[in-house]
Order: structure tokens, then C-alpha cells, then sequence
């Protein structure tokens, strides 16, 4: 796009193009959120876009109006990556006043997002400057956020102290059996565990996880798996065929039923 007044104008078919071209730079997004043209389908890409710029976003926000501002606040879920926007919609005066409290959960809920997120770079940063020694005090006694981020520890002693924790829940032990960046150590280590075993979650997680080897997968039970459930795993193309196989094998035999008696013709 261009400010070039002698430049021909650029259709809404034009600008369209534009917004849904993921590599579009965040200057010709921000001329096209500028556009007298702007439709809310354009908006709706715009939202998706991962370039488009926050600041020229919230300066849409304050204006907008009919369907655009109608637009906007049916989206406020995906407004959350920008808290400024969700601001900027707060000063808006077409806004109706019964939407402004709306308007401030999701505010609410963006600020303690975008919080959480700085905390945890920060946390990932600090622990990446500790010695081995200090991980492992730290994957025993730390909590869960540790936790999740030691479990990829590179030192595979640090994320086996991490799921031998006295502290680990189940539910993060359920959370690391879906991981496909841990150690397939870890992965074989929870399958050998009686405890976790027991649990059916658990189960599913690591025998759709790409990344559970193949033995352990198979020994983890998997006739005792539902109908629905082994359709799924037999359909799951991330998983080693052996597994898949074996799940559509039993499946088959299930639906098959039992041979008739007497074996006669």
C-alpha cells in the first residue's frame, strides 16, 4: 500500500487480500485498519492475523461504530491479546453501557494473562542460570510451575526428580503424559508407575502420545479400552503404527463377535 495520492485505489477485494495474507508486514495492516472500506470480515482477519499492530487496533477501537463496533464486541475473547484495545473500548462512547462490565472482565482476565506470561519468562530465565544441583533441590521442592518447566529440563535427572516429587498431583503427571517434548524416559517411567496406572486418563495420554515407546505403549493394557476409544487410537496417525494396529485388531475382534459354535459349513 502506498500514500501516493496518484496511486489507484485499492478495492475492498484488495484489502481483503492483504489481511489474509499472513505474511502482510504490520504497515500495510495497519493502512487497511485506517480504510474507510474496513468491513468486519476484514476485521475478523485482522484478529487473526499474527502481525497485526495493537496500537493501531486500539486507535479502531475508540471510533468504531455500527457493525464494526458490533463486531468488536462480539469478539472480546480474542481481543485479550491486546488489553489496550479492550481499554481503548472502554472510552468508546457508542459502546452501551450494559457491555462495559463485559468489557472489564475480559480486561481483567488480558492484564493477569499478559502477567502470568512476563512471570514465566522471567521464571524460565532465572532457572536456566542454576547449576545441575540446584534443579535437582529445586525439581523436588518447587511448585508446579517449576514443575512444568524442569520436566524439559536437558539434564534427564532433573526431570525424573521432578515426576518423583512428593508434591506432583496427578493431574500434572496427566499433563506430562500429553507432552511430546519431555524424554521418553519420563514417558516410561509414569507407565511403570502402579499408581498411575490406575488411572484410565493417564492411560489414554500416554498411548496417544507419539513419543511413548512402543513396548510401553503396548503393555499398557489396551484391550481394556472402550469402543470409542479404540477407534480413536487406531485412527491416530501420530502414533506408531504397532499401536494403532493392535487397537484396531481388538476392535475388530469386539465387532466381529464370537466364532459360531459346532465349526460346521
Amino acid at each position: 500500500m502506498t500514500n501516493d495520492p496518484s496511486a489507484p485505489e485499492l478495492t475492498e477485494a484488495d484489502l481483503l487480500a492483504i489481511v489474509q495474507n499472513q505474511k502482510s508486514p504490520a504497515e500495510a495492516l495497519e493502512q487497511v485498519i485506517e480504510h474507510a472500506s474496513l468491513t468486519p470480515e476484514m476485521a475478523a482477519a485482522l484478529l487473526r492475523h499474527p502481525n497485526t499492530p495493537g496500537l493501531a487496533m486500539a486507535k479502531f477501537a475508540i471510533r468504531a461504530t455500527d457493525k464494526l463496533l458490533a463486531f468488536l464486541l462480539s469478539s472480546l475473547e480474542r481481543l485479550m491479546r491486546w488489553p489496550d484495545v479492550l481499554e481503548a473500548l472502554l472510552e468508546n462512547g457508542d459502546v452501551p453501557e450494559t457491555k462495559y462490565v463485559t468489557i472489564r472482565q475480559f480486561l481483567d482476565a488480558a492484564k493477569k494473562r499478559e502477567s502470568e506470561g512476563v512471570r514465566q519468562k522471567s521464571l524460565l530465565l532465572t532457572i536456566k542460570e542454576l547449576s545441575v544441583g540446584q534443579r535437582l533441590t529445586l525439581a523436588k521442592k518447587g511448585n508446579k510451575d517449576v514443575r512444568m518447566i524442569l520436566i524439559k529440563d536437558s539434564n534427564e535427572m532433573v526431570a525424573l526428580e521432578v515426576i518423583s516429587s512428593p508434591r506432583i498431583t496427578d493431574g500434572e503427571i496427566l499433563a506430562i503424559s500429553m507432552m511430546r517434548d519431555v524424554s521418553d524416559k519420563i514417558l516410561r517411567v509414569i507407565a511403570n508407575n502402579r499408581k498411575y496406572r490406575q488411572n484410565k486418563q493417564i492411560i489414554l495420554a500416554l498411548l496417544n502420545n507419539p513419543r511413548t515407546p512402543v513396548g510401553v505403549a503396548l503393555g499398557l493394557g489396551i484391550s481394556g479400552l472402550t469402543d470409542r476409544e479404540l477407534a480413536d487410537l487406531s485412527k491416530n496417525r501420530n502414533v506408531p503404527g504397532a499401536v494403532s494396529r493392535a487397537a484396531k485388531a481388538i476392535l475388530d475382534r469386539r465387532r466381529s463377535g464370537p466364532a459360531p459354535a459346532g465349526g460346521g459349513h
